[in-house]
C-alpha cells in the first residue's frame, strides 16, 4: 500500500532499508549488556575518566565539598568555578585542565558537557548514571562507524560490498567489545572513517571547503588519540592525487602549478586540523610538558616494552604480528570472516600494485593500513584496542575482494575464459563445465557463510553480557555462603577488587612483586591463615608463567 490518505508516500530503496537495519541491530548489538559489570567500573581505564569528568565538574560548579576531590587537592593553584580567559590560559590555575593525558582530555570534557545537561533531571555524578551516558555515546559513536564503513565501501567498490562491510561491522565480535567501554577507540575510529570520507571528497572535487571539512575530522581524531600518526601517510597520498588529478584535468599544467592550486588548500586543511585539536584538547598544548611527559611514558613503558608494568606481562615472548593478525582472527572477528579481512589486504596490496592509479580509493586504504600494521611490530605489548583502528579497513578490504569474487564469477559464467581452454579452441574440462554455472551461487553461498558465521559469533560473544561479571558472582556466592569473619584470600595484585567484602577478613596475594625468599614466606604465611583463596580471572596465574 502506497497510499496514506491523499499522500503518496515515496517508495523506499531496499539498499536503504537494509543499511537502516543495519544500524538498527548494531546499534541494539551494542546496548545490550551495557551494566555489563553491574557498573563497578571494572575497567581502570574508563573508571578514571569518570572520576576525573566527576572532580572537575565538581570543581567547576563549586559542589559542596569540592575542595576534598583529588584534582584539587593534588594541584593546589587551581582555581574553582567557571575559569576567566586569563585563568583558562593558565594551565596551573585552571580547572578545565585535567593534568592527565594517556586517553586523551576530550572525553572528560564530554561527560562534564552531558552531565551540565542532564544533572538537573537528576544525580548523574553517580558512577552507574555516568557509565550510562559514556557508553551510551560509545556505542553511538561505533554504529556511526558502521554507516562511514557503508559510506567507504560504497564509494571505493560498489553499493553492495559497502553494505556487505557494514553488516560486517556491525556483527564484528571486537566493535561490540570495545563499544562496551567509554575510552576513546569507538570516536577515534568514527572520526578516522570520517577522516577518509573526506579526502575522498578532495580527491575527487578538491574545493576549499572540503579541505577544512577533512582538517575538522583529523584534528578531532587526534585529539581523540596521538598515536594515529600514520594517517600522515593517506592525508599525503590524498593531495598528491589531487595534483594528479589537475593535471590530468589541465593537460598544459605543470607540476609546479598544479601543487600551487593544491597547496592552499592542504595548508587550509592543516591549520583546521591544529584549530579544532587546541578547542577540543587545549591543554595539549597548554600544558605541553605534561601531555607529552604523559605520551612518552605510555609509548616506552606501556606500549613499547612488555612487561614494565604489569597488566602488560602476558605479552612478554610474543610473536610481532603473528600475534595481531591470530588475535583477529581467532577472537575479534571469528575464523572466517578474519581470513577474509587479511585475505582482503592482501588481494587489495596486489590489485593496487598491478592496477597503479586506476584504485585510489584502495591505495588510501593501504597507506593507512599498512605502516599501522607494521607500526605494531615495533610494540611488544599488543592489546587488541592498538589494532582496532585498522579493523574497519580490513573488514573493507574483504568485502570489496569478495564482491570482485563475485564479478569475476560472473563474467566466468557469461563469457569464453582462457582458464577452461574454450578461448583457444579446446573443450573446458569437465570439472570446470560442472563448476562454470554454479560459479555465481558458489560465491555468493560463501558470503552468506562469512556473513552467518559472523553473526554467530556476535551472538556468542553477547551472552558474556546475559549474566554478571564473575567479580560480582563471586562476591554474590561469598555473602550468600561464607561465614562472616572468615578469612579470605584474594588474587587480584593490579586488578580490580572483589566488592562487598566488608564483612570478611579480607587479604590479597601480591603476585606481581619480584620473586624473593620472603614473597615465598608471606604466601605460605597467607596460605595458612586463610578460610578461602578467591580467584575471578585468569590475569595473573595466566601471565606471571612468563
Amino acid at each position: 500500500m502506497d497510499r496514506l490518505g491523499w499522500v503518496r508516500l515515496p517508495p523506499v530503496p531496499t539498499s536503504s532499508l537494509l543499511l537502516l537495519l543495519i544500524l538498527g541491530l548494531a546499534l541494539a548489538l551494542r546496548l545490550y549488556g551495557i551494566g555489563w559489570d553491574s557498573f563497578h567500573g571494572y575497567h581502570p581505564d574508563e573508571r578514571s575518566i569518570y572520576m576525573r569528568a566527576d572532580c572537575m565538574y565538581d570543581v567547576l560548579t563549586q559542589a559542596q565539598g569540592y575542595e576534598h576531590g583529588s584534582c584539587y587537592r593534588n594541584n593546589p593553584g587551581m582555581e574553582a568555578g567557571v575559569p576567566s580567559p586569563g585563568t583558562f590560559l593558565d594551565a596551573d590555575s585552571s580547572p578545565l585542565n585535567p593534568h592527565w593525558f594517556p586517553l586523551g582530555s576530550v572525553l572528560i570534557y564530554l561527560l562534564v558537557l552531558f552531565r551540565s545537561i542532564l544533572e538537573p533531571f537528576g544525580d548523574f555524578g553517580t558512577l552507574e548514571n555516568m557509565s550510562y551516558v559514556g557508553r551510551t555515546l560509545a556505542a553511538l559513536a561505533d554504529v556511526g562507524s558502521v554507516f562511514m564503513v557503508f559510506l567507504l565501501g560504497r564509494r571505493i567498490f560498489s553499493q553492495g560490498a559497502g553494505l556487505l562491510a557494514a553488516g560486517l561491522t556491525a556483527l564484528a565480535v571486537v566493535h561490540i567489545q570495545i563499544s562496551h567501554f567509554y575510552r576513546p577507540e569507538p570516536f577515534l575510529v568514527f572520526f578516522l572513517l570520517a577522516s577518509f570520507w573526506a579526502m575522498l571528497r578532495v580527491m575527487d572535487r578538491g574545493k576549499m571547503r572540503d579541505s577544512l571539512l577533512l582538517g575538522l575530522f583529523v584534528g578531532l581524531t587526534v585529539a581523540m588519540k596521538v598515536s594515529v600518526l600514520p594517517l600522515a601517510f593517506p592525508l599525503a597520498l590524498a593531495y598528491a592525487f589531487r595534483i594528479h588529478g589537475v593535471r590530468r584535468s589541465d593537460p598544459g599544467s605543470s607540476p609546479a602549478g598544479a601543487i600551487r592550486q593544491v597547496l592552499p588548500q592542504a595548508i587550509a586543511g592543516g591549520a583546521a586540523s591544529l584549530v579544532v585539536f587546541f578547542l577540543v584538547t587545549p591543554y595539549a598544548l597548554l600544558d605541553i610538558a605534561n601531555f607529552v611527559g604523559d605520551q612518552v611514558w605510555q609509548a616506552r613503558n606501556v606500549a613499547r616494552t612488555a612487561g614494565i608494568v604489569p597488566f602488560t606481562l602476558q605479552y612478554v615472548g610474543e610473536t610481532p604480528l603473528l600475534y595481531e593478525i591470530r588475535q583477529t582472527v581467532v577472537w575479534g572477528l571469528g575464523i572466517p570472516l578474519g581470513i577474509v579481512a587479511w585475505g582482503g589486504l592482501l588481494f587489495s596490496m596486489v590489485k593496487v600494485f598491478k592496477g597503479r592509479l586506476r584504485h585510489k580509493g584502495e591505495a588510501l586504504l593501504l597507506a593507512w593500513a599498512v605502516p599501522s600494521i607494521i607500526l605494531l611490530a615495533f610494540f611488544e605489548t599488543k592489546f587488541l584496542r592498538y589494532i582496532f583502528p585498522v579493523v574497519p579497513f580490513l573488514v573493507l578490504m574483504g568485502s570489496g575482494m569478495l564482491f570482485a569474487a563475485l564479478a569475476w564469477a560472473r563474467r566466468y559464467r557469461d563469457g569464453p575464459s582462457r582458464e577452461d581452454g574454450a578461448s583457444e579452441g579446446r573443450s573446458p574440462s569437465v570439472v570446470m563445465a560442472i563448476l562454470r554455472p554454479r560459479l555465481p551461487r558458489i560465491v555468493t553461498g560463501l558470503i552468506v557463510v562469512v556473513v552467518a558465521a559472523t553473526a554467530f559469533y556476535a551472538l556468542a560473544f553477547e551472552g558474556i553480557y546475559s549474566r554478571p561479571h564473575t567479580a560480582v558472582q563471586a562476591s554474590e556466592w561469598i555473602n550468600e555462603n561464607v561465614p562472616n569473619g572468615s578469612a579470605i584470600l584474594t588474587d587480584n595484585h593490579w586488578d580490580e577488587p572483589l566488592r562487598d567484602l566488608g564483612r570478611y577478613d579480607v587479604e590479597q596475594i601480591v603476585s606481581y612483586e619480584p620473586d624473593r625468599v620472603d614473597k615465598m614466606e608471606d604466601l605460605a604465611r597467607q596460605l595458612t591463615s586463610a578460610d578461602y583463596l578467591a580467584f575471578y580471572s585468569s590475569r595473573t596465574y595466566g601471565s606471571i608463567a612468563r
